[in-house]
């Protein structure tokens, strides 16, 4: 999902003839232009945001699009303990989540991917209440002023930036993670980089106790998590009902566990079924509909071998006692989720088809 294409439309007008020394002026002019259009919404925080297609959604929460980048990313990672952490950023936007990274820990190294140009562009002329903003606003504009043919180098060598599909980025990156954020939009919209494929190479280029960080629950995007090796766990999020996904690689102490329903729904239910995209290269439209083909096959399969349970049944806790007690083991909800589904399938990875 991108942002409304009249926001799009707007920005892209003003991509045209910027040449770094017309910042200032582009900035009163589109600034102005996107409020007056109604697709540049002001957060609670003071910091702005855009709406996004659906006009009836922003891209980010109405409590503050830097208060999010702070209480769903910077400050669950504990980029603060760490020291000289890399960051690796997916769908950095307009920076938020960058910008409050280097403000908890100005030694850390991030690699920023961001597919739309525009949003980044954006960033240009927005005022970010944090210093850190300059550093972001100086490596976006090495970028698009070298994209004209400008020569222009940042002095910031911390910061990478990398402008196009994050899927053939992680193929390309031999890097080791400390953090990663995870920020893509919902799965159900845009499952692209929700799928167990996606998911298993950000796993194998992160650092032993490293944290993946989303803003999602999805249950088929938690499903992935486990699939893949991480230890899942969640955390109170703002400006949502449901909490964050915090997923670990081999932590050294032992994570909160999400809710037990969850873990009931990713053990058993055919809706935990991830999203796939072996050759890292499908479209949206058609990850989604490869999922439900295989989704039919495996209520199929399951309704043949008698261990078909509905959803709704698992979510009351209507399953096999035997089942129902792994919940009570000290153990972390990864765990749990495999021993549930070895227990009942008697096969802990039923659900990567």
């Amino acid at each position: 999902m991108l942002p409304n294409k009249k926001a799009l439309e707007i920005i892209r007008k003003y991509m045209k003839i910027y040449n770094g020394k017309n910042e200032k002026d582009i900035k009163e002019r589109l600034i102005k232009e996107l409020k007056e259009e109604h697709v540049l919404v002001e957060t609670e925080d003071g910091t702005y945001t855009l709406k996004a297609e659906d006009e009836e959604e922003m891209m980010h929460s109405k409590v503050g699009a830097l208060k999010e980048a702070i209480y769903k990313f910077a400050k669950p990672s504990k980029i603060t303990d760490l020291s000289n952490p890399r960051v690796l950023d997916l769908c950095s936007g307009m920076g938020y989540n960058a910008i409050a990274a280097l403000h908890y820990n100005k030694n850390a190294e991030i690699d920023m991917v961001e597919i739309c140009e525009e949003v980044l562009f954006l960033t240009l002329f927005l005022d970010i209440p944090y210093k850190e903003h300059e550093i972001i606003k100086d490596k976006v504009r090495e970028y698009f002023l070298n994209k004209i043919g400008i020569e222009y180098k940042s002095d910031y060598d911390n910061i990478n930036l990398y402008v196009g599909d994050a899927r053939k980025f992680i193929i390309k990156s031999d890097k080791k993670y400390n953090v990663v954020f995870h920020d893509a939009f919902s799965p159900k919209r845009d499952p692209t980089l929700y799928t167990y494929d996606f998911l298993k190479e950000i796993y194998k280029r992160m650092e032993d106790n490293g944290v993946l960080i989303s803003y999602s629950s999805a249950i088929p995007f938690r499903s992935a998590l486990v699939d893949c090796g991480f230890v899942i766990s969640e955390k109170e999020s703002v400006g949502r009902k449901r909490g964050i996904t915090l997923a670990y690689k081999n932590p050294n102490f032992k994570p909160n566990r999400i809710n037990e329903v969850d873990e009931r729904v990713i053990a058993l239910s055919v809706i935990a079924l991830p999203y796939r995209d072996e050759t890292l290269s499908l479209t949206k439209d058609k990850i989604i509909e490869d999922r439900e083909e295989r989704r039919e096959k495996l209520k199929e399969k399951l309704i043949k071998i008698g261990k078909y349970l509905s959803t709704k049944q698992i979510k009351k806790g209507n399953i096999p006692e035997e089942i129902l007690k792994i919940q009570k083991e000290d153990l972390n909800s990864s765990e749990i989720i495999k021993k549930m589904r070895l227990k009942f399938f008697k096969d802990a990875n039923i659900f990567i088809l």
